[in-house]
């Protein structure tokens, strides 16, 4: 076999192009919300990202930043803008002169802070399986931010994509705020698009949409005939919501491709009963409440302004390295002083890309730079090795730590990330620094060595970096402190500077000194690399490690024997790689001969890492929930731990992934393992399943450590692990799942190891008090439900206390809740559990069309209750579609029925009672013929009085007086009623007339038999008219001679001052139009009511007593009042004066009234009298008024129907008898 040397003779190119650009890191973001808007938005723009040139790509990406920042304001009611954006331009555009003119600024100072690979907004390539869909993938709970989002290039050059800022606003969305899309996705499980639910008035169940809109559902049809019926529908239905809905203007999270898509769900219109990942993450929270509880949205922050224009900054990447502070005087002994100086040596030896590093030793006195910035060759890093290797322990104080973290936040200003090696928690003037830290964003790495039970303060310092504790593992011969800090170490290069992902670690054993000096074993390298990192070192790091050679084998054979490694006394380290081609992926083995030594060898570990020659390498990156590096409270959530795994941005299924968390033990001292979590990619703990985004829980916390490490393990055998080659079309964050349309395998076999970042808890848990609640019911389900008796049977799978770790619990709240109404609990404190699952049925209550009865059910321990289950519904009856709603048709058929009832009851009384309406008919007609034949003048006029009065409150009145015209030396003046009342239409009918009735006097008690009062009634021309031209009963000759006449006097005449009215043919205010004739003169008030009489009032008589005698003019009254009855006939004549005193009318030619054809007068009938023809008005007939010699009637007065139009169109439309009010 060909050997090869390995040391110095590798060529070691350090050429920037075959240093891949770091991939999103999920961590805090820079970003905030303040009155001139977001600030600190940083969007990178990634190589080979599609664009013909570079000013084509800034110009683009900036209209982008445009519509999303108009698109996400004009979806809020409180808006939020993009004020302050950041672009990282990639370093190949960077190096170009033709694009260099485009940076705003090349001082790395002036923004030292921003990085690529933790920009929000990600410009990228197209992706292989999503195409050219923007998309930010979410894994934790809601309103927990999600990852950084990709716009693939296409997205933005292709002009047939609508809709771009809209849909960047739901990304952002996703992004900034935690919130779900609304909405699903055919054949999901938990997401359906279409989904089948319970009516409460059928058995039957209905297929509905999964839709949010301001709608219940918007325009559109369903995927399938199939989907018609609920007999034939199944998971693969999906409504299609036309493009155009004119008024859908909510929500952009359910399809923001709709054209007037604009607004975020609101309270209002927020559905939780249909089965979205909104819904069934956020339960009751609309898309708006879920931004607003964001701290961007405090009461005390100002919204932002909405005049503010963006400020765009365009730089290169100004990572430039790395500061290293390496604390001396904190840690408690030699021993773990020589962990943290070992470690930061196999850093250093790694540093092989041509990036600045410098380093500062605090001794507890004062700061020494041990190495200014400078980018490392090998000769310098020997050097460097050397002087870091001669360090000694010196045990002091920590209170001058400030003047080391002043030194590196001055190294941050060039750009460079601090790493801080240190085993302090706290000292004096921390909270400054943090401040300060904070402010200036930088990005400062914790690597903590101090083991302890109490809280390491010192990690505040880490807002935008990273937090790492490193256990104190003992008698473990697999790990120990020294490993954990050494991949500590190279996890963060590989986060922050590039892909170096590690592949391969194991334990090698030496059971003798004498015969075990050959130690061989072999690791899969699962795609080509660019390079090799080796490394070989004891447990201890007090131990020699004694290698004498180490020679790799390639798959095909070739021999790689190293002769110039960075060997020190505890660890020996190389790197490989190949100017040619890539070192191939395969089987490799290794080889390695120790020195024979008289002591026992310790054990030693081996190391290795790899860093992609191209972009098939499998990358594993991990996190948990505390993203800003802050305590988190157990007792409100579970600490989530989450690794995504993809390969080219593909998303790897099938792989088995391992969370090891470790704490320290009760004394302080020790660490050791607390939990081994497997992560899954199921769509449960991670939100959707194929996303390549693997969550678990820790559940159980320790009872005696804050602080915890974690490590993670991701492997793959036999090609179990996929990817998907083909592409998926569809929103790829709505469903719970992401199908595969072409799987492969990802590799036959892999291995991913990562260490850390940590976390801290807030507090730790109380023995003998519990203050974890149970876990949270996820599938919330109705069984069966019988409508006859109302009932319905809900199952779940029982919840677990303790997050799901401890036992199951029986009692349980459910919730049911219909519309806005207030919410009904009920409590079950012990439910049956079967088979671990828990049923109970419960009676469901009848609710109005379109409302649903919505269930919900939460676990319960002795303490605490868990979240709040899915929501199931039950819908009411169907809302209308333009027919008639339930409720309407029973209100018309109850009119119906009323009616019907009415008519009955009047076509009764009509049939037992026609003689007396007869007799009633016939005595009216008589005593109005008589009374008008006769010119008998001995009757006696009523009492005067001086005082006049009305019997219900009057309308505004008109008076008018004669002094020339009266009757017995002195009549008091006629009172005429002005009527308020209008009419839209002249074709309407016109309101009901009434006998206007002055009464002259009332005596409260009167003596029986004794006279009460007076009254005196006006009437027109045309009832004389009527009266005498009307078929008779009994002619005048057949009255009895002594019969008394009542004394008829003439109206006092007053010319009508109104004699400007204008003239018109249009409906007046007053009812009408006064147009009558050719020469339009206005009628006189004199010929309004024409003749009155006066009438004497006597009181009601005892059933009992003597009837009184009735004078003429009370006959004339009755008669007058009771008018026309039903069934009267009387011959309809135009040749009368119409004579209504609410209005003025008008009439042709001179007045035709002339008092010598008085009718009193005259001997037998009057003589035709004179007329002009009326308006042609139907007349109304007042069926109301009251009967003849009944006192009660002389109450007429017009408030009777002044306020009621209707009941005033309800008498008849014959001529009315009195045409007076």
């Amino acid at each position: 076999m060909d050997e090869r040397n390995t040391g110095l003779g590798f060529l070691v190119i350090l050429a920037l192009a075959l240093v891949l650009p770091a991939t999103s890191h999920v961590t805090s973001s820079y970003v905030t919300l303040t009155r001139d808007g977001y600030q600190n938005v940083v969007v990178s723009i990634e190589e080979n990202s599609g664009f013909a040139s570079c000013q084509e790509g800034l110009d683009t990406v900036k209209e982008l930043i445009r519509s999303t920042s108009k698109s996400f304001a004009q979806a809020l009611e409180r808006p939020a803008y993009f004020g302050n954006v950041t672009i990282i331009f990639p370093d190949s555009w960077a190096a170009d002169p033709l694009c260099s003119p485009l940076l705003t600024s090349a001082n790395v100072s002036d923004l030292p802070w921003a990085r690529s690979h933790r920009a929000d907004i990600r410009v990228t390539p197209d992706h292989p399986v999503f195409g050219w869909q923007p998309h930010s993938f979410q894994y934790g709970l809601c309103q927990q931010s999600g990852l950084p989002i990709n716009v693939p290039s296409s997205f933005l050059t292709t002009d047939t994509v609508l809709a771009k800022g809209i849909r960047m606003a739901r990304e952002w969305a996703h992004y900034r705020y935690g919130v779900f899309d609304e909405g699903g996705m055919p054949s999901d499980q938990r997401h359906p698009a279409g989904y089948l639910t319970y009516q409460t008035e059928s058995s039957d169940k209905i297929l509905r949409p999964n839709t949010c809109s301001d709608l219940k559902t918007p325009s559109g049809s369903w995927s399938s005939e199939n989907c018609q019926s609920t007999s034939t529908a199944d998971s693969t239905c999906e409504f299609v919501a036309d493009v155009n809905n004119p008024d859908i203007r909510s929500s952009l999270m359910y399809r923001p491709d709709l054209d007037h898509m604009e607004k975020f769900c609101t309270k209002e219109n927020h559905d939780d009963s249909v089965p979205s990942k909104l819904s069934y993450h956020c339960g009751r929270l609309s898309a708006s409440e879920v931004i607003y509880k964001h701290s961007d949205f405090n009461p005390g922050v100002t919204p932002a302004n909405t005049s503010a224009d963006i400020t765009f900054n365009v730089i290169q990447n100004p990572f430039s390295g790395y500061h290293v502070v390496l604390d001396m005087a904190s840690f408690k002994d030699a021993k773990s002083f020589e962990i943290a100086r070992s470690s930061l040596m196999q850093f250093v030896s790694f540093f092989v890309d041509p990036i600045w590093l410098s380093v500062d030793v605090y001794n507890g006195y004062n700061v020494t730079e041990l190495q200014p910035p400078i980018v490392l060759d090998s000769l310098i890093k020997s050097e460097l090795l050397l002087e870091i290797a001669y360090l000694e322990y010196a045990a002091s104080s920590s209170d001058k730590f400030g003047d080391a973290l002043s030194r590196a936040q001055s190294r941050a200003y060039s750009g460079q990330d601090v790493i801080i090696l240190t085993a302090v928690q706290t000292f004096s003037s921390l909270s400054t620094w943090v401040k300060s830290y904070e402010d200036n964003k930088v990005n400062a790495h914790l690597v903590h060595f101090g083991v302890s039970t109490t809280k390491v303060d010192i990690a505040q310092l880490t807002r935008y970096g990273s937090s790492n504790f490193v256990p104190n593992v003992i008698n473990n011969r697999a790990m120990s402190a020294y490993s954990w800090a050494v991949n500590t170490l190279q996890s963060i290069y590989g986060k922050t500077r590039t892909d170096r992902a590690k592949i391969f670690e194991q334990s090698v054993i030496q059971n003798s000194t004498s015969t075990d000096l050959n130690k061989t074993g072999s690791f899969y390298l699962d795609s080509p690399s660019s390079r090799l990192l080796v490394s070989l070192y004891c447990m201890d790091a007090s131990n020699a490690v004694n290698v004498e050679s180490f020679t790799l084998v390639q798959p095909n054979g070739l021999r790689n024997k190293t002769t110039y490694p960075m060997a020190f006394e505890d660890f020996y380290t190389f790197t490989m790689e190949s100017a040619l081609e890539p070192l191939p992926q395969g089987l490799w083995r290794f080889e390695i001969i120790f020195l024979s030594i008289l002591a026992r060898p310790s054990d030693k570990r081996l190391d290795i890492w790899a860093e992609p020659a191209n972009s098939s390498q499998i990358q594993l990156r991990t996190w948990n929930s505390a993203l800003d590096n802050q305590p988190l409270d157990f007792t409100k959530a579970p600490v989530g731990l989450y690794a995504q795994l993809t390969q080219d941005n593909k998303p790897i299924r099938g792989a088995n992934i391992t969370a090891f968390v470790y704490a320290s033990d009760s004394g302080g001292s020790t660490s050791s393992l607390l939990a081994e979590i497997p992560l899954m990619d199921e769509g449960i703990s991670d939100v959707t399943s194929g996303d390549g985004i693997y969550s678990g829980f820790m559940t159980k916390p320790s009872n005696s450590s804050f602080s915890y490490s974690v490590y993670y393990w991701a492997y793959g055998v036999n090609s179990l692990a996929q990817v998907d080659n083909g592409v998926y079309s569809r929103q790829p964050t709505t469903g719970s799942v992401i199908p595969m349309s072409d799987p492969v395998p990802a590799a036959i076999q892999f291995n991913r190891f990562e260490y850390g970042p940590s976390f801290q808890l807030t507090t730790l848990p109380t023995n003998g008090f519990d203050q974890i609640p149970p876990q949270r019911i996820t599938d919330l389900t109705i069984l069966s439900y019988d409508s006859s008796s109302r009932t319905a049977v809900l199952g779940w799978t029982a919840s677990k206390d303790n997050y799901g770790t401890g036992d199951f619990v029986t009692n349980y709240r459910l919730e049911r809740s219909i519309g806005t109404r207030e919410t009904v609990t009920t409590d079950y404190p012990s439910l049956a559990i079967v088979d671990g699952t828990v049923n109970v049925t419960v009676e469901v209550p009848s609710v109005n069309e379109g409302e649903y009865v919505k269930y919900r059910v939460q676990g319960r321990d002795s303490f605490n209750y868990g979240e709040v289950s899915n929501v199931v519904s039950l819908a009411g009856p169907a809302p209308s579609t333009g027919g008639l709603s339930t409720a309407g048709l029973w209100a018309i058929i109850g009119t119906f029925i009323a009616l019907v009832v009415i008519i009955l009851i009047i076509v009764l009384i009509r049939c037992c009672c026609p003689v007396e309406a007869k007799r009633r008919k016939r005595q009216a007609q008589r005593k109005m013929r008589n009374l008008f034949s006769s010119n008998d003048t001995a009757t006696r006029r009523a009492e005067d009085t001086p005082v006049t009065r009305y019997q219900s409150p009057p309308p505004p009145v008109q008076s008018w007086t004669s002094s020339d015209m009266n009757r017995d030396g002195g009549d008091p003046p006629a009172v005429r009623r002005e009527s308020h009342s209008s009419s839209s239409s002249s074709d309407k009918v016109r309101p009901q007339q009434q006998p206007q009735v002055e009464v002259r006097q009332k005596k409260a008690n009167p003596a029986p038999g004794s006279i009460q009062g007076s009254e005196r009634i006006y009437f027109g021309r045309e009832d004389i008219d009527r009266m005498t031209t009307a078929q008779r009963s009994e002619t005048y000759s057949e009255r009895l001679d002594g019969a008394a006449k009542p004394i008829v006097y003439e109206r006092p005449y007053k010319p009508n001052p109104v004699s400007s009215r204008p003239v018109s043919s249009q409906v007046t205010s007053k009812g009408f139009s006064y147009i009558h004739g050719p020469n339009n003169k206005p009628l006189s008030q004199s010929e309004t009511n024409l003749y009155y009489t006066d009438v004497t009032l006597r009181p009601p008589q005892r059933a009992d007593g003597v009837p009184q005698p009735s004078s003429a003019q009370s006959s004339l009254a009755s008669t007058l009042r009771a008018g026309l009855r039903v069934n009267e006939e009387w011959r309809d004549s135009n040749n009368i004066i119409y004579t209504d005193p609410r209005f003025d009318g008008q009439s042709n030619g001179q007045s035709s009234f002339d008092p010598q054809l008085h009718p009193a007068n005259q001997v037998g009938l009057p003589p035709a009298l004179p007329t002009v023809p009326p308006p042609n008005f139907p007349r109304m007939y007042n069926s109301d008024v009251g009967y003849a010699d009944d006192h009660r009637s002389s109450h007429m007065s017009m408030d009777q129907y002044g306020v009621d139009p209707q009941r005033m169109s309800r008498s008849s439309s014959k001529p009315s008898l009195v045409s007076a009010v």
